[in-house]
């Protein structure tokens, strides 16, 4: 079973910020969790009837299976992932995993 886990990201206070902590410091932290398959990261657009969303960017890490997320809850990087988020996601996150089917 994939699992996929999703951090959708508010709209921080300084944009121009968040971008540039979370492409060249945070997303090279969360590229080491041990287990992670593949690393995804985009821009939020519109909702589907074209109303604006709450959500700034999403990042979307791909595990082989919840053991495999349970252990890099567990590491080292994901403790040095969150313990940053402070510095750069003002608009808070939200973090959803699902299975893949």
């Amino acid at each position: 079973m994939t699992v996929k886990v999703n951090v959708q990201y508010g709209k921080p206070s300084d944009p121009k910020r968040f971008e540039d902590y979370f492409l060249n410091t945070h997303s090279g932290v969360a590229k080491k969790l041990p287990g992670l398959k593949s690393f995804e990261y985009g821009k939020a657009l519109s909702n589907l009837d074209g109303s604006t969303t709450d959500v700034f960017r999403i990042a979307t890490l791909t595990f082989d299976s919840m053991d495999t997320v349970q252990a890099a809850l567990t590491s080292a990087e994901h403790h040095a992932t969150t313990s940053d988020m402070a510095s750069y996601a003002s608009g808070g996150a939200t973090i959803v995993v699902s299975e893949a089917v």
